[in-house]
C-alpha cells in the first residue's frame, strides 16, 4: 500500500509539473505574439478571456472647426461644437413683417445688418445665415421657420409692410454714391459714361468717389456682344 501511494503521488506530481510547463509555454507564446499594448494586461485574461474583455477607449480625434486646427472633440460627440456664422454661409436680409427676404453682402466698412437696413429702411429687418433660407438662422441660432411671419408674404400682402415706403415688393432706392455693395475698382455706368470707384465709403459717412474709366476699360465695354437666341 505504501509503495502504491508513493507511486500515485509521484504520478500526480509529474502531471502537475507537466501541466505547469504546458501552461507556462502557452503563456509565453501569448506574450510573444501579443502586441506591446496587450502585454500590459493580465496574461490570464488575454489567454482565457475569463475575466472580462477590456475595451480600450477610442482615440481623441482632432477636428478642424472654425479655423481652430488643434481643437479636440471626443468621438462620442458629447461636446457641442461652436456655431459659426459668416464665412461660407450666405447672408439673407429678412423683412420681419412678412418674412420676405433677399441675399445680402457686406463691405469692408459696413456690416451686413447696416447694408440690410439701407435697402429696407421702412421696416424692421433681421440678418440670417445659411446655405438656403430654409436652413438659415439668426445670430442667436433661431431658424427662419420659427420667425413669427416666416413665409407670410406667400399668402398675403401685409398692409404697411414695405422696404421703400411705397410698395410691398420694391427696395429702397440707394444712390450710387451711397451703395454699400460697391468697392474700390468697381465699374459703374453713369450719364457721363463708365466710371471707376476710386474710394469706398468710410465709416464717417463719406460717399464713394469716382473717376472716368481709362480707355482700356472703355474699349472693352464699348460694344456689348449680343447673342442670338437658339
Amino acid at each position: 500500500m505504501g509503495d502504491r501511494k508513493s507511486t500515485e503521488g509521484k504520478s500526480a506530481k509529474g502531471k502537475s509539473t507537466k501541466g505547469k510547463w504546458i501552461l507556462g509555454g502557452l503563456a509565453a507564446l501569448v506574450v510573444v505574439t501579443l502586441p506591446a499594448a496587450a502585454q500590459a494586461e493580465d496574461f490570464l485574461s488575454a489567454l482565457f478571456g475569463a475575466f472580462g474583455v477590456h475595451r480600450s477607449q477610442p482615440p481623441m480625434t482632432p477636428l478642424s472647426f472654425g479655423g481652430e486646427q488643434n481643437v479636440v472633440f471626443p468621438p462620442d460627440g458629447q461636446v457641442s461644437r461652436p456655431r459659426v456664422y459668416g464665412g461660407g454661409s450666405q447672408a439673407y436680409c429678412v423683412r420681419t413683417c412678412d418674412g420676405r427676404y433677399f441675399p445680402i453682402s457686406s463691405t469692408g466698412n459696413q456690416s451686413r445688418a447696416a447694408s440690410c437696413n439701407s435697402f429696407c429702411p421702412a421696416s424692421e429687418t433681421r440678418v440670417l445665415y445659411g446655405s438656403n433660407i430654409d436652413g438659415a438662422v439668426t445670430e442667436e441660432g433661431k431658424p427662419y421657420s420659427e420667425l413669427p411671419n416666416a413665409f407670410r408674404y406667400r399668402d398675403e400682402l401685409v398692409s404697411g409692410c414695405t422696404c421703400n415706403g411705397k410698395d410691398p415688393v420694391g427696395l429702397a432706392e440707394v444712390k450710387v454714391e451711397d451703395d454699400p455693395t460697391l468697392r474700390k475698382g468697381d465699374i459703374v455706368a453713369s450719364p457721363e459714361g463708365l466710371m471707376v470707384a476710386v474710394r469706398g465709403a468710410d465709416r464717417r459717412g463719406a460717399s464713394l468717389a469716382f473717376s472716368p474709366a481709362p480707355d482700356s476699360i472703355r474699349s472693352r465695354y464699348q460694344r456689348v456682344p449680343v447673342l442670338a437666341r437658339q
